[in-house]
């Protein structure tokens, strides 16, 4: 039962034949869906929107639909999903909101239920957002970061790769790869235990060390800890975290958390 009799297909939308399509879908007509996509029942796929291979989208989820934003007057925009992707119940992915831009969702990645994926944000790959995440606009999020649950990011923020956000946390800047952020929004440590699960060297984890050393337990000013840092990278993380902080967007960089120490002043928290 590829298209479940129920479903609405607009004229002009393509579906490849091993696509599943659910009980009471509606697919509007510049859709395309590619080869062994799974729509359960309910879904509203609309807008300039590509679905990737293997795809499953659950009861509820709409995607491509037109952005939040006032500034919006019905223009050609762009909505992609990557392949392999699993998007849960209720989730909802706005296309771009400039004409031709696009919001992207990147291949392997999982968004729990209640998710909000809003106009011009770029998913990299893997990257997983647990249950009621809300991403504002312009919000981008490299390769294989999590956000917890009731995570809420600030629009133009930059997640890094493999950093990890808890639950309920705000994101109000951006967060350099390999990060552990408080529910605050500020560095608290190294997401460990991600970046052991992606098999990071001996001296990738050394570097990355030495570069939150360097940016976040300074003594002096940013910019000599990034001159600093230049000097002292040797392997590709390292040099990626350098990459990162120094194309720091319009929030700038989140900063690191403090902890009441012995006396109850403020001390350190970043991991050494």
């Amino acid at each position: 039962m590829p298209i479940h009799p129920t479903a609405i297909i607009a004229r002009g939308a393509e579906i490849d034949p091993t696509a599943e399509i659910g009980p009471y879908c509606v697919i509007d007509a510049h859709v395309r869906i590619a080869a062994g996509a799974r729509l359960y029942q309910n879904v509203y796929v609309t807008g300039w929107t590509q679905i990737g291979e293997r795809c499953v989208l659950h009861p509820g989820v709409v995607v491509g639909h037109e952005p939040q934003d006032v500034k919006y007057h019905g223009e050609r925009s762009f909505c992609r999903i990557g392949s392999g992707t699993v998007i849960r119940e209720h989730v909802t992915i706005h296309r771009g909101t400039v004409p031709d831009s696009e919001t992207i969702v990147g291949e392997d990645c999982f968004l729990l239920a209640g998710c909000h994926v809003a106009h011009n944000c770029v998913l990299g790959q893997r990257v997983t957002l647990i249950n009621n995440v809300l991403l504002a606009g312009h919000v981008t999020i490299e390769d294989r970061a999590n956000l917890g649950g009731g995570a809420v990011v600030h629009q133009f923020v930059r997640i890094g790769e493999l950093s990890m956000i808890p639950g309920n946390g705000r994101v109000p800047k951006d967060v350099p790869p390999f990060a552990l952020l408080d529910v605050q929004g500020r560095i608290a440590g190294l997401n460990r235990v991600g970046m052991r699960r992606a098999a990071l060297s001996r001296d990738d984890l050394a570097d990355v060390r030495e570069a939150y050393r360097v940016l976040f337990n300074r003594t002096g000013s940013w910019s000599d800890a990034l001159a600093s840092l230049e000097r002292s990278v040797r392997t590709d993380a390292g040099r990626r975290i350098l990459a990162f902080v120094r194309a720091a967007g319009k929030r700038g960089v989140s900063g690191r958390a403090r902890r009441s120490g012995p006396r109850g002043e403020a001390a350190d928290s970043v991991d050494e």
